[in-house]
């Protein structure tokens, strides 16, 4: 793991003292109120860099330089490095071997005794040698610089909610092509010639053959495929296709009301039957009934009879007056006759028994004339369901199949016509293909054009694991648009529908998806980052208040990549989310102006 972290920035006094700050080899949040001396930390750190020599106090703060001590991240040592408000000039003490110690200009001039500071700071990313990048469309060079990269790593607050790509802005075609270079060189590790642009050319010649040959295979296959369908199209000739798919459609709907009510009639008399046989079971239960009470009837008369002829032969025998053993004389008891009454109770039975026959004659009549109407609604029904199976589904399958057919036709008709379109499409891919082989007799140099052929693919890929780890609201879809190098959200740039606080939100993940690309797959990686504010403007109106999820979410992966390099925020105090940032292992100086217990005023002391 090559590059380095800043380990101090100290703003030198000689009147007021010393004021410093420590950094993390991992994430680093100075956070405080506003005017506490923030930006003026990053100022610093750009001072060091190479910034401008006004920078980075006002006059009246009374602080005449800076010093800057960093720590390499795969070779033993640091670097420290001072700058005095003014100079031009910084003194550099080192550590670290192939890093020497002496006076470095903070520009190149060609000729001066001093080596330019440009040395320190590519070498501490591992660049040993002097690197010259394309400038332009003509292949002019110049220098690499640590200036050229800083647009990768460092966002100040003056570009944090621009509208346009942080990297690439527009309408700055020379800055943009030696950023390009730069990022290029960083990438790769290999600088373009003439003769890349050469090799650029005839991959791209190659290229166009084959897209040319795929294009003309399309079109002979669309042309094969409208002779087909054209071929299917034949029997509808001279028809009109509209009127008759209404016809057939509002003949098979009709079709369709009929069925409906001959199943609606079908079902009703099925209910029908259903009650017919039920009234028919009733009198089978009573017939039932009735010959078992006429068989108990029977039986009674039978017993009745039974009682009167017995009684009746009982009277013709003559009762004895003499006993036969003794002689003696025998008085007669009277008998009781049953005979009587028997007759009475067996004419009761009887009468009964023939008002029971009538009764059963009834019902029977009845269930006769049910048995007649159940055969009626079954030939009914039968009469029905013949007629649905028989004449209407079959009506109905081929009204339905006519409307198939006709709306076959209208699907054709619709497929020649995209066939047509696209046959016309590829023919203005071949007429362009021409035009770019005309067009492309001159050698140019195009930064972009030496991207791998997945970068875009991989950004896009960090793009939407990035925002859908920071919580993003309303998440779909994240795609890296390589024109403009920017990152584009549910199918809208940035800029198209939200304000300065998520402009500054996505231009902060922009610079973590290059980060990520860095860590993962550079040659070189400066390995850190600095982001003034990334939550500016979050608050500014109804449309950025975006919900605390997403605020928390971006900080909540600042901690959880901390391996991917020394990250440096500077934040407003209001805006930072509550989170464990020290358990994590991240460092957080608060600036409080006096309102916090327990912290500093500000950066710079007495400043106020």
């Amino acid at each position: 793991m090559a590059g380095f972290y800043i380990k101090k920035v100290i703003a030198k006094s000689a009147t007021k003292g010393d004021a410093s700050v420590s950094f993390g080899k991992g994430l680093t949040i100075i956070q405080g109120r506003s005017d506490s001396g923030k930006t003026c930390v990053a100022n610093c750190i750009d001072f060091i860099f190479g910034g401008s020599v006004d920078k980075p106090f006002k006059e009246t703060a009374k602080y005449d330089g800076v010093t800057m001590i960093v720590e390499s991240n795969d070779r033993d040592g640091e670097v420290a490095l001072h700058r005095n408000v003014g100079k031009n000039q910084v003194e550099v003490t080192s550590t670290i071997d192939g890093i020497d110690s002496g006076t470095y200009d903070v520009n190149y001039r060609k000729g001066a005794k001093n080596p330019p500071l440009n040395e320190v700071w590519l070498k501490l990313i591992g660049i040993e040698q002097e690197t010259m990048i394309i400038t332009n469309a003509r292949f002019e060079k110049k220098r690499l610089t640590w200036r050229n990269l800083l647009r990768v790593f460092y966002l100040d607050e003056n570009r944090i909610d621009d509208i346009d790509s942080i990297v690439e802005p527009k309408h700055r075609y020379m800055e943009n092509t030696l950023f390009l270079s730069a990022l290029l060189y960083l990438i790769t590790g290999r600088t373009f010639t003439e003769t890349d642009a050469q090799e650029k050319k005839e991959i791209k010649k190659a290229r166009r053959k084959a897209v040319a040959e795929y294009v003309n295979r399309k079109i002979r296959d669309a042309a094969e495929r409208k002779e087909q369908l054209e071929q299917d199209l034949h029997i509808f000739d001279d028809a009109d296709v509209e009127a008759q798919i209404a016809q057939a459609t509002a003949a098979l709907q009709e079709t369709q009301r009929k069925i409906d009510c001959a199943l609606a009639e079908s079902q009703k008399i099925l209910s029908s039957i259903l009650e017919a046989e039920e009234r028919a079971a009733e009198c089978d239960v009573l017939l039932t009934r009735y010959h078992r009470l006429a068989a108990q009837y029977k039986a009674d008369i039978q017993r009745l009879s039974l009682i009167v002829e017995g009684e009746e032969a009982y009277q013709e025998v003559p009762q004895a007056t003499k006993c036969p053993y003794c002689e003696g004389t025998i008085t007669p008891r009277k008998r009781i006759s049953y005979i009587a009454a028997s007759k009475v109770e067996m004419e009761r039975t009887m009468a009964q028994l023939s008002g029971l026959e009538d009764t059963e004659k009834d019902v029977e009549e009845r269930k006769k004339e049910i048995k007649a109407e159940l055969d009626k609604f079954k030939r009914q029904r039968d009469a029905l369901e013949s007629k649905i199976k028989t004449e209407l589904r079959p009506q109905e399958s081929e009204q339905q199949n006519t409307v198939n057919a006709y709306k076959a036709y209208l699907r054709i008709a619709s497929e020649i016509a995209l066939i047509e379109a696209y046959a016309t499409d590829f023919g203005n891919d071949l007429t362009a293909l021409e035009n770019e082989q005309k067009n492309d007799k001159t050698l140019e140099y195009h930064p972009k054009d030496y991207f791998g052929d997945d970068f875009a693919t991989t950004m896009s890929e960090y793009a939407h694991s990035i925002l859908k780890e920071c919580n993003y609201y309303g998440l779909l879809q994240a795609h890296f648009n390589f024109t403009t190098f920017d990152i584009e959200v549910n199918g809208e740039d940035k800029g198209t529908s939200h304000g300065k606080g998520y402009r500054s939100y996505l231009n902060t993940v922009m610079i973590m998806m290059l980060r990520k690309y860095l860590a993962l797959n550079a040659k070189f990686d400066p390995h850190i980052f600095i982001i003034d504010t990334p939550l500016h403007g979050f608050d500014d109106g109804v449309d950025d208040r975006m919900p605390d999820s997403m605020r928390a979410g971006l900080y909540r992966y600042f901690m959880n990549h901390q391996d991917e390099g020394q990250l440096i925020i500077i934040e407003n105090l209001d805006h930072i989310p509550s989170l464990e940032y020290e358990k994590h292992g991240a460092v957080v100086e608060t600036f409080g102006k006096g309102l916090i217990p327990g912290t500093r005023y500000g950066f710079l002391n007495d400043v106020k």
